[in-house]
């Protein structure tokens, strides 16, 4: 190769690799990524579980509590249990019963002390009392959602209310004996020895406090899931 073919030949290959690298910019970076999902939603093409249930399957609707905080003095499931289309209606004492493992998993971090963050028992339907509106207390079983809806208006429940706690302060109305004065955990990051010793030396300090604005996330379709046997062996499909 005479040495323009070579000088030519570099040229391209020297090309191809900045193109390459300046496609890989855009993933590099925190840039947006073009969202490919859109018209399929919203053109009624999209697909959630519902959508590959089975067509005999069963439907499960929470009955759930309607205030704060409480003590649970009335739960009775008999009028829902009988309902049409019912198959069951569960309690946590069902649960138990079955000898489940009602607790709910969570992350427990630790205290700057080196002690562990509280971690009370979380329940996966209220246990005795009610700690937030939404809490589930009973899971209704149907041939059809409706069924399930329907029946979940037949359950009794009466709670004595208790007083709630409405903001991150710590104090108030104990809602976990693991956490009495509702604190979950007490974190920090970095050198806290230094940083005290840089502010104990400071000739003026200035503190505030600072609200941060609670993010949530709104999915179209929440963490659903369908379970069926096959063969002796359970089938779970969920979304991802």
């Amino acid at each position: 190769m005479d040495i323009a073919g070579l000088a030519l030949k570099v040229g391209r290959n020297t090309k191809m690799m900045i193109k390459g690298c300046r496609q890989m910019e855009k993933f590099g970076k925190s840039q947006p990524v073009k969202r490919v999902e859109d018209v399929r939603f919203l053109t009624g093409e999209g697909r959630y579980v519902d959508d590959i249930a089975p067509t005999d399957a069963l439907h499960a609707y929470f009955f759930r509590s309607p205030v704060a905080h409480g003590v649970i003095t009335t739960l009775d499931v008999t009028d829902a249990a009988e309902a049409e289309g019912v198959h069951a209606v569960l309690t946590i004492e069902d649960l138990e019963a079955a000898g489940m493992d009602i607790s709910m998993a969570a992350t427990v971090l630790q205290n700057r002390d080196g002690t562990e963050g509280a971690k009370p028992l979380r329940p996966m339907l209220a246990k005795g009392r009610v700690r937030f509106v939404g809490e589930p207390v009973a899971v209704v079983i149907a041939e059809t959602l409706n069924q399930a809806r329907d029946a979940a208006e037949l359950i009794a429940f009466d709670v004595d209310d208790l007083p709630t706690h409405m903001t991150l302060e710590r104090g108030g109305e104990t809602l976990h004996p693991e956490a009495p004065d509702n604190m979950a955990f007490d974190w920090g990051m970095g050198d806290e020895a230094a940083t005290q010793k840089a502010f104990d030396a400071a000739a003026k300090t200035v503190s505030l406090n600072v609200g941060d604005n609670r993010i949530i996330v709104n999915a179209m379709e929440p963490r659903g899931c369908y379970a069926e046997w096959n063969d002796g062996k359970v089938h779970l499909a969920n979304n991802g």
